[in-house]
Formats: structure tokens, C-alpha cells, sequence
């Protein structure tokens, strides 16, 4: 009996307010649900609870296999390749593949970099619904609460004359526009979520990385391929990086096998290209994931883990339609929470893919106006295999790390997790062309059977429960924030990633910067007016004193201006900008208190001491 049943019939038939009361407590997902509960559904839907659970060790996920079952030694993890991924990830010389000719502004060129539309904050999505990568402007800024936001808009006076991705024809098979040339680099899907990608044999929304191409390259390095090919890096990013004494040495202890070629040889090429760049950034990406949810250590034994609501949550996740639950994990198993059920190792391909009837992106509006054709539709996974039953099919994503970070499926349809989980609970597809292709899954529209109504039929209290589960229960804060007693690595690169050590600061590195000394992620001029900052310097006027509280104070409580860099204001590094950082500041600049964490100074500022 559900509560609007047991309510109608107080009103009818006047049940006792006790009997109510004992109704209700018994309704479904009302009920509390034990560790030991859903531990013992895991073992009956999954087999093992530790083919849920993430590998401590980067080695021990999963890696492109020779024949013999062998890790293969060309794309195996290892610290040092990481490393030089991570930077490499967040560098915006790489952004080299810009000609007039072809419609790119000369502008634009080495101005953004993967990390423009992966963000820690997006929990390694874009956090918006357009991605700008080439053409952009600006990175992160900070609201009226003094939180972080991310916000990277359009440059002002571009033109986005098709999306990228996209290449226009004439009728003579003459190319037109190429989204991959043109001014303004901006995909026509939500900039997907990176966490776990080391579990999937394919990548990308539609699953193109992966597939047969002429270097047989594993999915995650034919990845960075494409995304290098139509985010203007391709070509000539080894041109840049090369000469760069600093770059040279990382990539020496990356990849010691083209090291030694290059020592006899004398050629760069054998040492740094575009092959040894995409094989180290395609390491840095089959290592991210996150480590310290709270689910990982619920997982890991700790029965305290997951509040209440996230313990009836998590048994929704994983219980059957049959067993009362919302069957999640059906299409979310797995260490990343990005495999089908039964499939936890990663195996499979095409299984991984489901039409559950959403919308296009709104620039596919754009894409049938310039391409002149109506018809034009993101078909998802049939653009790859060019199969009419793989009609509007999407790759599974991770559901790790998404509180935070932005609208969420492809489109970007939904803001909140709830908006989502009320969806799914719903079962009706949003997209009459998606479902008028005959390949929306029934785990969306009859997860509880054919005979049965659309949708999960979940109370509200347990859409509740489901989507604090999946926003905060698979939230880990060290994703973002570095936390030293974590496991989990900052995906964003951090101070102590551009701490560099004695050998490399003798070869120009500098302390806070990208071995090419560009502002990190992005070298556009608002970006870097939002990331070149003293810690402290809030007002902009080249100096450190008593008129940076006031003018903080004024934006706190005045309703003034906020800071030019905002983060200038964030003084005591919590990623927040409250009263703290005006105390701290105040008892800095009296004496009372320390110096505000670094940059203070930033090696970039024109100013290097408090007056």
C-alpha cells in the first residue's frame, strides 16, 4: 500500500491514527535499511563486493593488453608518463592548429587547452551546458556567496559558424566549413565526465574511440586522437612543446625506450610527438577516478560511511525492480559505475549503450540551419556503426563525481540529480524522435516489466534517498580539493604540481606555472586576468594593504564590485571567500598572522611584497 493509498483511506474510512502511523512506517522505502542489507544485495546482483571497488593502485587499473594478457609496455601507467600528461592536459600550446585561411583566428592560437572544457570543478565535465575550447573566454568565477563558479563564455566579436565536429560539403563533396577550422571551438554534446574511462573499450558519447582505426591504437589514446584533431592540436602541438628544455627532461623520464632512440639519433621527433604526447595524456586520463566517496568506504567496510538516506539510496541503486529497488546498477555496475551488470571488468562494447530518449544539444538547432538540412539529429551511436538499431544510443557514463558539475545526458536536459532520478522515475522519453526510432531501452520505460506502468513507481521520499545517494555518496571533495590522507589525486593541476624541483627550475621552470611559463588550462586574456593573482591583492592596484579588506568587505556586505581575480580574494586557499579572508588578512597585514598561502607572490605579478 503506498501513502496516498493508506491517506485515502483514513479519509474514507476513518482508520485509527495508530494504524495510520504503523501503515505508513511500513510503506515502501520508508523502512531503514541496514549496511548488512545492502552489502547482502550486492553479493546477490553483483557476486563480489570488490568487483565494485576502485584498485588503490594506478597499476591495477585497467590497461590496453597485449595478446598474451600482458599489460603492454607501450601504454602501461606510470608516474612519470602521469605526470606529464596531467601537464600536458592543461597546456594551452598545444592549440596550435589555427589558420586564417581556414576560418581560425590567429587570436585564438595557443590560447585553450583540454582542461578548458574538463574542469575539477565540472568533476571533469565542462560544468555548462556549451563547451568553448579555441574561441573561448575566461575559466572560473565567483559568485555573490563567495563560491567558485564555473563560467567560460564565447570570446566577445567571434562567430561559431558550425559546431565542431561537423564538416559542411557543397554538392560536389567540396568542403565548405569545417567545425574543426572554423573561429569558435564548441561541441554539439555536454563535454563528458573523464572519471573511469581506464573500464570502458569504448569512449566518447557514441563510442567512435575504440573503434578500428590505422594505428590500432586502445581506446583511450585514440581519445586524445580525435579530440586533438578537431580541438585544433594535431598538428604541429609537437612543434611547441619540442624546443621547451623543460618539457624535454619530463619527457625523457616519460619515455625512456624514444629517450634513448633520440640520444643516438639526435631527431626531437623520436622523443616528442604527437604520439608520445597522446600516449601521455591518455595515461593521465585512464588514471583519474576517484577514490574516497563515501560509497568507496562503505565498499571498504566502514558501516558509518553513507548517512541514512544514502544507505536507502544505495539499495535502490542496487536492488531489483523485483526486490523493491530501481534496478541502477543494471546499467551502472562496476569500480566507476560505468559498466552493465556483469560486465564489471570492463569487457564488453556495444552492451554499454542505451537510447533513453533525451534531447538533442541546443547547437544542433545551429547544425540543421547550416548544414540546410531539417533532418539532421544527433543519432549518437549509429553515426559510428551506421546501424539503424543503434538509433540515439549513448555510451553509459559514470556516475561518480557529478554533484557540481552541470547540466547532465548529452543535451544537457537536466540541471539537479533529482531532475534526473525523477525522470528515470517517470519512464517517459522527452524525445519524440528518439522513441519514434524503436530503440529506447525497456530498463527506462518498463524497468518493472512490461505489464507494468511506465517508470520505477518510486515514492517521493525514495527519489529523495536515490539522488542524494548518487549527488553525495558518490562525491569525493579530494577530486578538487588536495587532501593529503586521500587516495583520490586532484584532477586540476595543483600547487604542488608546479612546485618543481631544483634540476627543472635550472632548466626555466617556474614555480606555479606550465614549463612554456602559460597561464594553466587557458591563456586567453580573461582567463588570465582570473588566474594571475597575488593572494591578497583583491582590489587591483598593484599592492597588498589595509583598501584589499575594505574593498572586500564593500563586495561582502556593500553589494560592491566584486575583485577583478576573484581568487585573489579566496586569502586563506579554503575555496571559499567569506569574513575569514578578510580576518586573515587583517591580522596578516597587523602582524598577528601568517602570509597568505601561495601565489603570494605569483612569479607573474609585477608586485612581490606587502606595503
Amino acid at each position: 500500500m503506498t501513502v496516498v493509498n493508506v491517506i485515502a483511506a483514513r479519509r474514507s474510512r476513518a482508520y485509527p491514527l495508530c494504524i495510520c502511523i504503523l501503515v505508513l512506517l511500513s510503506a515502501p522505502g520508508l523502512a531503514q535499511v541496514s549496511p548488512a542489507q545492502v552489502r547482502t544485495t550486492i553479493m546477490q546482483r553483483v557476486g563480489d563486493i570488490n568487483l565494485l571497488r576502485v584498485p588503490a593502485d594506478n597499476l591495477d587499473l585497467p590497461q590496453p593488453t597485449l595478446s598474451s594478457g600482458e599489460i603492454d609496455p607501450r601504454y602501461k601507467i606510470t608516474e612519470a608518463k602521469r605526470y606529464l600528461g596531467k601537464l600536458l592536459f592543461n597546456e594551452p600550446s598545444r592549440s596550435t592548429d589555427v589558420d586564417a585561411a581556414e576560418g581560425g583566428n590567429p587570436a585564438f592560437r595557443m590560447t585553450a587547452s583540454c582542461a578548458s572544457c574538463h574542469l575539477a570543478l565540472g568533476g571533469s565535465k565542462a560544468g555548462q551546458l556549451f563547451n568553448f575550447g579555441v574561441g573561448g573566454s575566461g575559466r572560473i568565477l565567483m559568485d555573490t556567496g563567495g563560491n567558485f563558479t564555473i563560467e567560460r563564455t564565447q570570446a566577445a566579436g567571434s562567430v561559431d559558424a558550425i559546431p565542431t565536429g561537423l564538416v559542411k560539403l557543397d554538392t560536389a563533396g567540396n568542403e565548405v566549413l569545417n567545425g574543426a577550422r572554423d573561429e569558435v571551438d564548441s561541441v554539439g554534446r555536454i563535454a563528458p565526465s573523464i572519471v573511469g574511462l581506464a573500464f570502458n573499450q569504448r569512449l566518447l558519447l557514441d563510442g567512435v574511440a575504440g573503434e578500428s582505426n590505422p594505428e590500432a591504437l586502445p581506446a583511450g589514446e585514440h581519445l586524445v586522437q580525435l579530440a586533438s584533431m578537431n580541438h585544433r592540436m594535431f598538428e604541429d602541438q609537437h612543434v611547441e612543446i619540442q624546443p621547451n628544455p623543460v618539457y624535454r627532461e619530463l619527457f625523457a623520464r616519460a619515455f625512456p625506450e624514444e629517450n634513448a632512440v633520440f640520444q643516438v639519433s639526435g631527431d626531437i621527433s623520436d622523443l616528442i610527438s604527437s604520439d608520445t604526447i597522446q600516449r601521455a595524456i591518455a595515461t593521465f586520463i585512464r588514471a583519474t577516478i576517484t577514490r574516497d566517496t563515501s560509497w568507496d568506504r562503505f565498499l571498504a567496510g566502514d558501516d558509518n560511511a553513507l548517512t541514512a538516506s544514502q544507505l536507502e539510496g544505495a539499495y535502490l541503486f542496487v536492488a531489483s525492480t523485483a526486490g523493491g529497488g530501481a534496478n541502477c546498477i543494471a546499467c551502472h555496475s562496476g569500480p566507476a559505475l560505468n559498466k552493465v551488470l556483469g560486465d564489471e571488468a570492463g569487457i564488453l562494447v556495444e552492451e554499454n549503450f542505451f537510447n533513453i530518449g533525451v534531447n538533442d544539444h541546443p547547437l544542433h538547432e545551429m547544425a540543421r540551419e547550416v548544414l540546410e538540412d531539417p533532418n539532421y539529429h544527433d543519432i549518437g551511436r549509429q553515426f559510428v556503426t551506421g546501424d539503424p538499431a543503434d538509433a540515439y544510443e549513448f555510451r553509459t557514463l559514470t556516475l561518480r563525481q557529478l554533484k557540481g558539475s552541470g547540466p547532465m545526458m548529452h543535451g544537457g536536459d537536466f540541471e539537479t540529480m533529482r531532475e534526473v532520478v525523477e525522470y528515470f522515475n517517470a519512464g517517459i522519453p522527452l524525445n519524440p524522435l528518439a522513441e519514434q526510432a524503436g530503440t529506447v531501452t525497456a530498463l527506462f520505460t518498463q524497468p518493472r516489466g512490461p505489464s507494468a506502468p511506465p517508470g520505477l513507481g518510486l515514492l517521493p521520499e525514495q527519489v529523495d534517498a536515490l539522488a542524494d545517494f548518487v549527488e553525495n555518496g558518490l562525491y569525493d571533495p579530494a577530486f578538487v580539493f588536495y587532501d593529503p590522507n586521500s587516495l583520490t589525486v586532484p584532477f586540476d593541476l595543483t600547487s604542488d604540481d608546479l612546485d618543481y624541483a631544483p634540476d627543472l627550475e635550472a632548466l626555466g621552470a617556474e614555480d606555479g606555472f606550465l614549463p612554456t611559463l602559460r597561464t594553466v588550462a587557458n591563456d586567453d586574456p580573461l582567463s588570465i586576468a582570473q588566474t594571475m593573482f597575488v593572494r591578497g591583492g583583491i582590489n587591483d592596484d598593484d599592492r597588498v594593504n589595509i583598501a584589499d579588506a575594505v574593498f572586500l568587505l564593500n563586495y561582502l556586505f556593500g553589494g560592491k564590485a566584486a575583485p577583478v581575480a576573484t581568487v585573489a580574494a579566496d586569502v586563506n586557499d579554503d575555496r571559499r571567500v567569506n569574513v575569514a579572508d578578510v580576518i586573515y588578512l587583517l591580522l596578516y597585514l597587523f602582524d598577528r598572522g601568517s602570509e597568505p598561502p601561495a601565489p603570494f607572490p605569483h612569479p607573474g605579478q609585477l608586485f612581490l611584497t606587502a606595503q
